[in-house]
């Protein structure tokens, strides 16, 4: 019993004593602690490139929040600029398609109304004669020379300042006809009245010279109403034709290219004369130079007609009739290839 346990000195000795250090663990002297470079020791954290100081975790942490902050920031601004450019092209693109709609709405409504409203005329307004040489002839060939010539001709020495533009199709020529007489006031012929032909407004006994006009854009606007009177004045130059054979069938002295007429062997009689020409006039062909004559001579008009393309020869001016039986009124026609008119203002 005495050996087994120590006196009390012996374990408070036993208590003073340095306790060895636990497994796995180095436990230096002091002093060699305090021998011991921090700069240099690789077992420091200095010598690591690693800072141990005090503070470095706060400046670490203050460092990152802005830098986050940031982060975070930048992120939802980028969503929210992406979501708005998007929304923009939509808008955009939704705008672009409304756009044409209503345009095409719109071109649409203004053919309409025109069609509706604006009267489209066939006997354009005028202009000066010149200014449409220059337009519709320019370059050095010799046609465009030999046009402006002629037009230049009109101008200085027939005083013609302006020229009324005729719609181009196969009535034309009795479209200039007829607008003249119209605007002119001209009074048709006796034999019309006599025989009760003419059931038209009469047109010459209107003195006002700009309600005439007014008229006259009224009935040349009406294509339904042209093509009537086309086909009136047709009718009025087959019945002159019929006269005019009878008159020869009975021996009597008829004009001369009524002679020339009937000596053709597909116009030798009326009815031949209105199946192989007359029929044919407004649909595939024009009036030819004898038809022109036989609508002088039927109208008891004298149609002179300046052919600019025989400029400097003697058939630049022709007349139909050329002599006409009695002094009739005189109306002008322009023509660049004898196949289309337009009407010369003086």
């Amino acid at each position: 019993m005495a050996e087994g346990r120590s006196p009390p000195r012996a374990r408070a000795r036993e208590r003073e004593r340095p306790r060895a250090p636990a497994a796995g663990s180095l436990r230096l002297p002091a002093f060699l602690l305090s021998q011991r470079q921090p700069d240099t020791d690789p077992c420091f954290p200095q010598a690591a490139g690693i800072s141990v100081s005090p503070g470095h975790d706060q400046v670490h942490s203050w460092t990152l929040a802005p830098s986050h902050t940031l982060d975070a920031a930048w992120r939802r601004a980028k969503g929210l600029v992406t979501l708005a450019v998007s929304c923009l092209m939509a808008v955009l693109c939704c705008f672009r398609r409304l756009q044409l709609y209503l345009g095409h709405r719109l071109k649409w409504w203004i053919g309409y109304l025109q069609r509706k409203f604006k009267r489209n005329l066939s006997v354009e307004a005028e202009v000066d004669l010149l200014s449409y040489c220059g337009r519709e002839w320019k370059g050095e060939t010799p046609r465009a020379k030999l046009m402006r010539k002629a037009y230049e001709e009109l101008f200085w020495r027939h005083h013609i300042k302006c020229v009324r533009q005729v719609k181009r199709d196969n009535y034309d020529a009795l479209r200039s006809v007829l607008f003249q007489i119209f605007s002119h006031g001209l009074s048709f012929p006796s034999w019309m009245k006599e025989k009760d032909i003419v059931k038209w407004t009469e047109f010459s006994g209107i003195k006002d010279y700009h309600k005439r006009g007014s008229m006259c854009n009224i009935l040349f606007s009406d294509a339904t109403l042209e093509y009537k009177l086309y086909e009136a004045l047709k009718f009025i130059m087959l019945y002159q034709v019929t006269e005019v054979h009878e008159q020869m069938k009975m021996n009597k002295v008829i004009p001369s290219l009524f002679r020339l007429l009937f000596s053709r062997e597909t116009s030798s009689d009326p009815l031949s004369f209105m199946m192989n020409h007359l029929n044919s006039v407004g649909d595939t062909c024009g009036l030819e130079q004898i038809d022109m004559f036989i609508l002088g001579y039927s109208l008891e008009v004298k149609i002179k007609v300046f052919r600019l393309f025989k400029f400097n020869s003697r058939d630049f001016e022709v007349c139909y009739p050329e002599l006409p039986l009695r002094e009739w009124p005189e109306i002008s026609l322009l023509t660049e290839n004898d196949r289309h008119y337009h009407i010369p203002v003086f």
